[in-house]
């Protein structure tokens, strides 16, 4: 309720926030493009010589672990700075990624993202054909027999780019959330700033000391709980004397242990 009147009394900075975070959100729309995905899969296979040639094999059936440690060579190999920069001044210069399908054997999975949809499938085509061209070097060097070199097979490539909508969201409601976190923060400190509302009267507040020196009296300069109020007492210090008001104690009051014993002469 206290952040609610706050709130209320100023309304007018409540407002100018709300305005300017609208702006924001707005701004952030125009400048935050949509972003757009391209991917595609792609299998390494040997031939169905591999196993050899008067016993072919399914492809598909005959996967060996070695394919998979060259599908992850692949991986690293295309997603080195040196080659992004290759592919970059080739005109492929949007932002992808190469990973292997995780519990898949030797699948890689190929990914780009652009703001314009056709530099992102464009450059998912253009790692492709850097994948065909690594593995090629890779066996040569290796010198793989003809019969069981590996080939790439692709699959899932999509023909176009698919809209992504959620890097958007996330900015407007960044953008949003840091907007009003704003105005709240501006709105309450303005208001405490500028006394709004009063204090809250609690003990050992000004607003409680305010109300003190209005407590009713019992007596001269006494409050109601017998205690003397604080000007009687400040004038009784200035003077160097009791307060009149202060209550005596009577001096058989005091304990036994008080009194003197007196030797009889």
């Amino acid at each position: 309720m206290n952040l609610l009147s706050a709130m209320a009394r100023r309304w007018v900075v409540v407002l100018i926030g709300l305005g300017l975070t609208a702006v924001g959100c707005w701004q952030v729309a125009q400048l935050v493009g949509t972003q757009y995905q391209a991917s595609s899969q792609l299998v390494l296979l040997l031939p169905p010589q591999a196993s050899g040639v008067s016993t072919p094999t399914n492809p598909f059936l005959n996967m060996q672990a070695g394919q998979v440690t060259v599908a992850s060579l692949l991986a690293g190999n295309v997603s080195t700075p040196d080659v992004r920069r290759t592919l970059a001044g080739a005109g492929a210069d949007a932002e992808y990624d190469v990973a292997l399908v995780p519990g898949a054997g030797p699948i890689m999975q190929v990914t780009s993202t652009s703001t314009d949809a056709e530099k992102a499938v464009e450059t998912r085509n253009a790692v492709m054909k850097e994948i065909d061209a690594q593995l090629a070097r890779m066996q040569a060097r290796a010198n793989v027999p003809p019969r069981q070199l590996i080939e790439g097979d692709r699959s899932g490539v999509s023909d176009g780019a698919e809209e992504l909508t959620g890097s958007r969201i996330r900015a407007l409601g960044g953008t949003a959330a840091v907007g009003l976190l704003l105005t709240l923060l501006v709105a309450l400190g303005l208001d405490r700033l500028w006394g709004g509302g009063g204090g809250t009267g609690l003990p050992g507040t000004r607003a409680d000391r305010g109300r003190r020196g209005t407590d009713p009296v019992d007596g001269a300069g006494v409050d109601a709980d017998g205690v003397p109020d604080e000007d009687e007492q400040g004038d009784a210090a200035a003077a160097g004397r009791r307060p009149a008001s202060w209550p005596r104690v009577d001096a058989e009051a005091r304990s036994p242990g008080d009194k003197r014993s007196r030797r009889a002469s």
